[in-house]
This record gives structure tokens, sequence and C-alpha cells, in this order.
């Protein structure tokens, strides 16, 4: 009932990016492509990182991403859970710390905490709460946890089937882009 300590940064990018127009992982700021920045984000705390993609994805992040830092997405879940879930059916013995490509102000803080809170403590699931709302990117996800969240139709339900330490943060680190 606890996380393994065997962390890998996972960066969600399969979103369809509808009220975006375009691919979010793929935008750049300063010459560099958001999803490779939130990779940079979670390299920095020394963490291994993967990246989840659709498979209509392949052929413009290739470009970007060496193909065994890449998982694509199974179908056999819906939304975000499908991401987690399907970088789980890869490394099923890590810990999974994951954030969307578009959290382009989270900080290395927020980051910090949430890592520095699974070490420390003995639950199934670390995850911010922001004015009363959960967050379910900067959050981790236990490997042993992960193992029985098949069933689980959402990201929140998952945090929610198991042991769930909440943190609380501020806004501005969760702020997500669905539009420039």
């Amino acid at each position: 009932m606890s996380t393994t300590g065997k962390l890998l940064g996972v960066v969600l990018c399969g979103g369809e990016s509808r009220r975006m127009g375009r691919d979010k992982g793929l935008i750049q700021t300063d010459g560099r492509p958001w999803v490779l920045r939130m990779g940079d984000k979670l390299a920095f705390h020394g963490l291994p990182v993967v990246y989840s993609i659709n498979k209509r994805q392949v052929p413009a992040y290739s470009a970007w991403l060496s193909r065994d830092r890449v998982i694509i997405d199974s179908d056999r879940w819906a939304g975000p859970l499908r991401g987690i879930l399907s970088v789980h059916l890869h490394y099923p013995e890590n810990d999974l710390l994951a954030v969307a490509c578009d959290m382009q102000d989270l900080d290395p803080t927020t980051i910090d905490r949430v890592i520095t809170a699974s070490r420390q403590g003995n639950a199934d699931f670390y995850a911010y709460e922001v004015d009363g709302f959960l967050q379910p990117f900067c959050a981790i996800y236990g490997a042993a946890a992960l193992n029985h969240g098949d069933g689980a139709k959402s990201l929140r339900e998952l945090l929610n089937s198991g042991v769930l330490h909440r943190l609380r943060g501020t806004t501005a680190a969760f702020r997500n882009y669905n539009t420039l």
C-alpha cells in the first residue's frame, strides 16, 4: 500500500487538443516544444522520462523524441487514464510522476514537494488539491495501486481508489493551456 521508490517521469501528450486547435505538445516556446520542456522539468529532478502519445502523433513526435522513450497509448481506456495505464503496462514496477505537456507554469518546488512526500509517506497516490479540486497531474501513481486500477473510469476515480496523500498547491503551478 505504498509507492516503491522507483519513480518514472511521464509526460502525457496524447490528448485531442480540441480547444487549442493544434497539438499542444509541439507548440514551441523559445524554440523548444512543450513536450520537451516538460520532460526537462522532470529530468531536472533526476527522473528518467517517457512520453505518452497516441498512435496518430507518432510521425510528428518522432522528429523530437527517441522511440525508446515513447509509449503509444492503448485503446483499452479513455482520456488521460489511457496514458497512465499504458505507461504502467510497459513499466509495471515503477511509480509514475505524471504531468501534462501543457503545464508550462509547473515549477521545480511543486515537483519537488510531491516527490519528497512520496519518499516520506506510505500512500498509494500523491496529488495536489488546489481550491478544493484534486489535480491529477503533477501527481504520483504508485505501481502497486496501478495494478488494481484497470477498472477505474477516470484519473480522479483512480486516485480515490487507494490511500491518497493530498498536498496543498497554488493555482499558478497547475495552469494548463487550452488556448493561446
